[in-house]
């Protein structure tokens, strides 16, 4: 499930092969806005929250958002490019090819314009520096009477990059029910829980498996994807909402660790 993480990793794979590069060849399908030229070099490759950013002469973006099951890989030149239906965009350079599959939403806009998706995005807490002073600030701007901390952190106006693996893992770290209401929080408990995603999504950058609960322990989370499975710090149980229950996204957490207010 691509977050945060996810896309700076697709960043760093991509950039070798597209960054400073000229197009030599192009193929999209659902593509919004206006389509880049062969012959157009490309300027940056960046990851900004849940979208790739691919910057193109005359400051036109290649904005991708991965969705649940979106990629972005690469390839040589000596390959074929195999139709895959999931396939979206193809581009080629010098260097390498770059695909990307299966993602929901691909457009273009004009850098600065104000008009892209990721121009809205709150601080990307994928980023080394975040100021929380603003995360926090957002989190009171955006939250109504009855939005949960579950919906909370996946408000990418608020802070861009948690996705539902950090969301549940997140607050199991930082023993919070996902259900408690934001207005229920102070500051300081709101500054820990952002915290705490900040600095998940920062040590899973550079990693090739997803772990949020230390080194050497490959794929392992704390409560993600663990209903019914003994919860690593207290043996309870794991317990789980699925989506549409209670929120939008499925949701998983100790209810030892993460006792409900009241």
């Amino acid at each position: 499930m691509p977050e945060g993480d996810t896309l700076r990793r697709a960043a760093e794979v991509l950039t070798p092969v597209l960054e400073g590069q000229v197009v030599t060849d192009l193929w999209f399908k659902k593509l919004r806005g206006y389509r880049p030229r062969v012959g157009d070099t490309i300027h940056s490759v960046e990851a900004v929250g849940k979208y790739l950013l691919i910057e193109f002469d005359r400051k036109l973006v290649l904005h991708t958002h991965l969705g649940m099951s979106g990629s972005w890989r690469t390839s040589g030149l000596d390959r074929p490019v195999l139709r895959d239906p999931k396939l979206r965009i193809v581009i080629e350079t010098p260097l390498g090819r770059a695909l990307c599959f299966a993602a929901p939403d691909i457009s273009t806009h004009i850098a600065g314009s104000g008009t892209a998706p990721a121009d809205r995005l709150g601080p990307d807490l994928s980023n080394d520096d975040v100021d929380l002073d603003v995360v926090i600030a957002n989190s009171r701007a955006r939250a109504t009477e009855t939005t949960t901390l579950a919906e909370l952190l996946l408000d990418q106006l608020v802070a861009a990059g948690v996705g539902n693996v950090f969301k549940s893992e997140a607050l199991f770290v930082a023993g919070l029910h996902p259900f408690v209401l934001v207005s229920a929080m102070t500051d300081d408990q709101l500054r820990k829980l952002w915290s705490i995603a900040h600095r998940q999504l920062v040590a899973n950058r550079a990693t090739p498996y997803r772990s949020t609960t230390g080194r050497g322990n490959e794929g392992r989370t704390h409560v993600y994807g663990r209903h019914r499975f003994a919860c690593r710090r207290c043996d309870n149980s794991i317990d789980f909402s699925a989506a549409g229950e209670r929120t939008a996204r499925s949701t998983y957490w100790c209810p030892s660790c993460q006792p409900a207010q009241g």
